[in-house]
């Protein structure tokens, strides 16, 4: 299991840090990297080896939609759920996340994705999870991510790892599942309207 997470907007130069290990590493910067071109390789050589890949972004991964589009959603379809995320596809975090998925698309097209813990953890390829900030924090150090993942995994049900985000609220859609399914890679239809699981990071 390779554990990453990227923190968007972290170089001056607008390319994007990120840093994850795997289980039995013992360096929390064990992989590494400063473009999105690095992350899709780090990403396609354990997806290639066998490994699950939880792929961790530190900007937000589900958009509350309004009343309307909320009504309008709970009777529309999947693509229809997919093209109100289409407007966020161009964000920092978002389009990143949207190069890696689409190149997977291109080359692994194979490759599934979720967004749900309990769903990963029944051997899904990916899973896309929000990296949340402590309290009181303006940032989520990524070197720590992998660490507080690993922490909560195994014991972590949908409830808590949702703990850093509540939107409980409303209705929402899922930009990391609209992604994947942008990028031609299966997901869960039903993941669309569901939260992206979040975990907060703590440490570093």
């Amino acid at each position: 299991m390779l554990v990453i997470a990227m923190e968007t907007g972290s170089a001056s130069d607008g390319r994007m840090r990120w840093a994850g290990r795997r289980h039995d590493d013992d360096r929390s910067d064990a992989s590494s990297g400063a473009s999105s071109a690095e992350l899709f390789d780090a990403v396609f050589h354990a997806l290639h080896d066998g490994e699950q890949v939880a792929l961790g972004f530190d900007c937000p991964l589900t958009s509350p939609l309004s009343r309307d589009q909320g009504a309008a959603a709970g009777h529309a379809d999947a693509y229809a759920l997919a093209k109100l995320a289409e407007s966020a596809s161009t964000r920092p975090g978002i389009a990143e996340l949207g190069y890696v998925l689409g190149e997977l698309g291109t080359w692994r097209p194979w490759t599934t994705v979720s967004t749900s813990l309990s769903r990963w953890k029944a051997n899904t390829s990916i899973l896309l999870w929000e990296a949340v900030p402590p309290e009181g924090s303006s940032g989520v150090a990524v070197d720590a991510a992998a660490d507080s993942f690993f922490r909560q995994f195994r014991t972590a049900t949908e409830d808590v790892a949702q703990a850093g985000r509540n939107y409980q609220a409303g209705p929402v859609v899922n930009l990391a599942a609209a992604a994947a399914r942008r990028a031609g890679l299966f997901v869960d239809a039903s993941e669309l309207a569901q939260p992206t699981v979040s975990i907060t990071v703590t440490g570093g």
